[in-house]
């Protein structure tokens, strides 16, 4: 069985009006398959491959970042705090010390309330032996010095006669 063709086909056959076969699909946007336009530049933004298993598919910039976006992880969530808060740990822990510091405060003033008579004559006499002290076991050191310097003069003379002096000097300290 051969096709019968009721029209042969010509250069101008896809001409409007020259095309008798079924209808055809409507016409695709002009911008499907087409670079975007760069807002700011007017200009076609580069297209860029991107492996994808054995094939390379052609993508904007734009679309490589809306896919990288896509992609990554969510951010990571804190967790959950557990126990006491930590502003009421400081607040208790400064409370706690306050507590501690006016007791301590409080036994020394009564300690030194409690001092009478007794323990203000033991205290004086114990500054005036700590200022005496070193005085009472005092030793006397003698430093002592002798110096002896002695000068001799000998004057030969001719045929063997000659004379010498001694000077001696003694220094005591």
């Amino acid at each position: 069985m051969t096709a019968t063709n009721p029209r042969p086909l010509t250069t101008n056959s896809f001409a409007p009006g020259g095309y008798d076969g079924p209808p055809l699909p409507d016409p695709l946007p002009p911008s499907h398959g087409e670079p975007l336009l760069d807002p700011v530049t007017g200009e076609r933004e580069p297209i860029k491959y991107v492996p994808a298993g054995s094939q390379m598919i052609p993508m904007t910039a734009a679309q490589i970042a809306d896919l990288v976006r896509l992609h990554q992880p969510p951010a990571p969530q804190t967790a959950p705090t557990t126990g006491i808060d930590r502003t009421a740990q400081r607040l208790a822990a400064g409370g706690i010390l306050a507590a501690g510091a006016g007791w301590g405060v409080g036994e020394a003033l009564n300690a030194a309330a409690g001092l009478g008579t007794g323990g203000l004559i033991a205290l004086a006499a114990l500054a005036t032996a700590w200022k005496i002290g070193p005085a009472m076991g005092r030793k006397t050191i003698n430093n002592i010095t002798n110096t002896t310097t002695v000068t001799s003069t000998n004057n030969s003379r001719w045929f063997g006669k000659s004379t010498t002096s001694t000077t001696t000097t003694n220094t005591h300290k």
